[in-house]
């Protein structure tokens, strides 16, 4: 059996409990965190800095940009930091610069550091600048700006992760100082904006290559494995969100206790790496993925460790056993993991009342052979049967999507290759991979196809942090289209959404046959 979200599980947390959105007053907040953070630039791109405060800024970012999960909290966690390190940088600039050419960004410093005193001050503050914002920038304009900070959050999530093996990517965090410092009331010029993005967008792309990379250094090549979806009778922890070092790092710490660990959500990819084989405590994964979080959480018989940049909703969750290893000061009810020591986590465990019975559920196969996928796609194309080539990208979880996917595999051409990542199909013109959440593996495999210069389709059902990066990446090539389904509004709101169709040329899944017409009609 491979994998895709099983039919019966329709229940989505973002939209039975309408908790993938930002309120008015975080958005204030996040406004002066912009406004720190583009000051932390203008400095900071004409200075060296420690590892400490690059570090800093990427979780900030990480943390607090487009996140429903940020708070008051964490907030002033951000701003005290930004008040210890900023005046420093400031000091720092004007000793290397005597005829300083920031000295209106100095001035701009004091204000901002007076107006954020306090938190009903820090919101007044942020609404005056973002109703500034409205005023005098136009649409256009904002919405690019909001895609910058987009591609800044998933660079910055890339380059947190890459750091969790000790690499790092110089030119990674020389272009989110270059996006941040051009986000101001003066810029206006489309195209110049387009290109940075564009440029930063390549650039993720190759810092999630690398990590790939430096993952199956660390763990061997990925390959073909069956997943366990069953529960067996006892004390068990869940490690939920992407980085797998982390997940690694769990094992290590519990691998001579008597406590399974499960997985979720995109942590299931470290069932296809050899390394994770060998934890005989690695027992499967665990629930239906992200957007059914609550229903998940809520239904695990012990701790959740909720690993960096995966504090999904938790506001919804009043167990007392959650945990995070994430940079910020913790929210309520989450109890902070402290220099990956995990005696808290596993007392808990103990504590707890685990898997009375378990679960018997059919396993599910993920992974796939680069190299048997690519020998197919060459014979496929090398037999010139193929005037182009469709891909369809990961999971889709809900019907209407599986029914638009089954309509447009069945109405496509036998002339177009269809290269599936989720939808299966015995059609003589598909070929199905099978990487589960593995956003990167599609990527690779367009990077080979491209090279072929036949017309491509894509076609995106499922959205993570990464995917505008992603799209943009891919939306940039000649003859090249991309096509995005609903995403949650925390990652695509239709703001964003009219951006990418406007600036990118990325278009909205509407019905199978209509998005054929329209792809085909253009080619003629």
């Amino acid at each position: 059996m491979s994998y895709e979200s099983f039919e019966e599980y329709q229940y989505n947390s973002c939209i039975s409990r309408g908790i993938c959105s930002i309120n008015p007053r975080l958005s204030a907040l996040q406004t002066v965190i912009v406004l720190y953070l583009r000051l932390f630039a203008k400095y900071a791109i004409k200075l060296d800095l420690d590892k400490s405060e690059k570090i800093f800024i990427l979780n900030t970012i990480s943390i607090t940009i487009y996140n429903p999960e940020f708070n008051e909290n964490s907030f002033l966690f951000a701003i005290d930091e930004f008040k210890k390190i900023l005046p420093k940088m400031i000091e720092r600039y004007h000793e290397l610069n005597s005829e300083s050419d920031l000295e209106d960004e100095k001035q701009k410093a004091i204000e901002l550091f007076k107006e954020t005193d306090d938190i009903i001050q820090a919101l007044r503050y942020g609404e005056k600048i973002f109703n500034r914002a409205l005023e005098k920038i136009p649409t256009e304009i904002r919405d690019l700006y909001n895609t910058m900070l987009v591609i800044t959050k998933s660079l910055s999530i890339n380059l947190l992760d890459l750091e969790s093996f000790d690499k790092e990517y110089s030119e990674g965090f020389a272009i989110i100082l270059d996006l941040l410092s051009k986000i101001n009331l003066e810029e206006n010029n489309v195209e110049f904006l387009k290109s940075k993005i564009i440029k930063a967008s390549n650039i993720d792309i190759e810092i999630m290559k690398l990590i790939r990379e430096t993952q199956e250094e660390r763990y061997g090549k990925q390959g073909i494995n069956e997943v366990s979806f069953s529960t067996i009778p006892n004390k068990a922890v869940l490690v939920v969100g992407s980085n797998i070092r982390e997940l690694e790092t769990v094992l290590e710490a519990l691998k001579d206790e008597e406590i399974d660990v499960y997985t979720h959500d995109d942590m299931m990819l470290a069932h296809t790496f050899p390394k994770f084989l060998e934890y005989k405590n690695l027992r499967g994964q665990f629930g239906q993925g992200l957007e059914n979080c609550l229903l998940d959480f809520a239904t695990f018989p012990g701790p959740i460790i909720l690993t960096k940049h995966s504090l999904h909703n938790i506001e919804n969750f009043y167990r007392g056993i959650l945990f995070t290893t994430d940079y910020t000061t913790s929210p309520k009810g989450i109890i902070k993991i402290e220099n990956q020591n995990f005696e808290e986590v596993i007392k808990s465990a103990k504590e707890s009342k685990g898997f009375k019975s378990g679960k018997h559920c059919e396993n599910v196969t993920i992974g796939y052979n680069y190299d048997d996928i690519i020998f197919q796609i060459n014979e496929a194309i090398n037999s010139k049967k193929y005037k182009s080539i469709f891909i369809i990208g990961l999971d889709f979880s809900s019907i209407e999507q599986k029914t638009y996917f089954a309509k447009l595999v069945k109405l496509t051409p036998k002339d177009v290759l269809i290269i599936s990542f989720s939808y299966e199909s015995e059609k003589e013109n598909l070929i199905h991979i099978n990487t589960c959440f593995d956003s990167y593996s599609w990527l690779r495999i367009f990077d080979y196809i491209k090279e072929f210069q036949l017309p491509i389709s894509i076609f995106v059902p499922k959205c993570d942090r990464h995917t505008v990066s992603q799209m943009i990446y891919l939306s940039n090539f000649n003859d090249v289209r991309v096509f995005v389904g609903n995403c949650t509004p925390i990652i695509l709101n239709p703001s964003l959404m009219n951006t990418l169709r406007k600036t990118f040329s990325i278009e909205n899944i509407t019905s199978a046959k209509n998005d054929l017409e329209q792809i085909f009609k253009d080619k003629s």
